[in-house]
């Protein structure tokens, strides 16, 4: 089945297309593999409980270097590319229109296997992240299936630029049965969690932090065997962080006392191979005698920030 293809007439108009459905970016989210978003923080963008994701300067210099690593994909590989940037089309699913995707670019290549010429999809990413085109990351290529589902192209090349130095790309093939589960889990996310209400579970910290900012000060639980087995390991690993400070500790001031005023130690050569500067001089402000001479005043500026929850592992008892 073709795809409906909507040119949105603005920037304005295509968030407001997207925010009411789920994007190809959004569905490694979906299925968990997402490092910067869980299913959970994504219901709650979709269901507008949290505002939408603010560009920041990596996405900003994202955008700018596309059109580079199109080129570098061009002159790599000899092909042309097609403009088809997310600012001009996006493609729905017909009949599940909460499916869009909005590829960054469509291109024409001669296949491999049948010697014909075919359209293919391009995903560009730039990033500081290393990439193995014999192992690419899995919510990239979660992303491409799932543009190939709804486009009907089923080729899509992952092409990325590392740092602005190092280019490269891999030529991923449409696998119905991966793609086919990855529209189901996107319509039950849809279906079940975002038009019903409901929240999907808290998977992540980040998740837990959102969903109970404050504790329960009269809630207990009774540690089960993991829990139990957990606090153990950390208390054994820390006792060995803290004796390894320790020793550090006393090596930096035995440096110290053998420094006496220099600011700095050199090697044979000259070079510099520690330093124990003396800082800037600070100015501070006395907030507390400030209050205690201007109780108004510094009410009236003062605001409630709420406490953060703190993590902490209580001493063992002598049994």
């Amino acid at each position: 089945m073709k795809p409906t293809i909507i040119r949105p007439k603005d920037r304005a108009e295509w968030l407001k297309i997207r925010e009411n459905g789920i994007g190809a970016s959004e569905v490694s989210a979906v299925i968990g593999i997402n490092p910067w978003e869980s299913p959970f923080s994504l219901f709650l963008r979709k269901t507008k409980q949290v505002p939408p994701i603010e560009e920041n300067v990596a996405m900003h210099m994202g955008h700018l270097l596309e059109g580079v690593v199109v080129t570098l994909w061009e002159e790599a590989t000899g092909w042309k590319a097609v403009k088809a940037s997310a600012k001009d089309i996006i493609y729905q699913d017909p009949k599940h229109p909460w499916r869009i995707c909005t590829p960054d670019r469509l291109a024409f290549e001669i296949n491999p296997r049948t010697g014909k010429k075919e359209k293919v999809l391009l995903e560009v990413k730039t990033s500081a992240l290393q990439f193995d085109a014999d192992d690419p990351p899995s919510y990239y290529v979660a992303q491409c299936q799932y543009q190939m589902h709804i486009t009907g192209i089923h080729v899509c090349y992952l092409c990325w630029l590392v740092n602005g130095r190092t280019f490269g790309y891999v030529r991923i093939e449409y696998d119905p049965e991966f793609a086919e589960w990855l529209v189901s889990e996107v319509d039950t996310f849809w279906i079940e969690n975002v038009l019903a209400g409901v929240e999907p579970e808290a998977i992540t910290v980040s998740d837990i932090t959102t969903k109970f900012p404050k504790s329960t000060p009269e809630k207990a639980l009774e540690a089960d065997d993991k829990a139990l087995s957990q606090i153990a390991e950390i208390r054994e690993k820390k006792a060995v962080y803290d004796a390894l400070g320790k020793e550090i500790e006393a090596l930096q001031d035995s440096l110290k006392l053998y420094m006496a005023d220099s600011e700095a130690l050199l090697d044979e050569s000259g070079n510099v191979i520690l330093t124990w500067k003396s800082g800037k001089d600070k100015t501070s402000f006395d907030s507390k005698t400030f209050a205690a001479e201007n109780p108004d005043l510094y009410a009236k500026y003062c605001r409630t920030v709420p406490g953060a929850r703190s993590f902490l592992i209580k001493k063992q008892k002598d049994k």
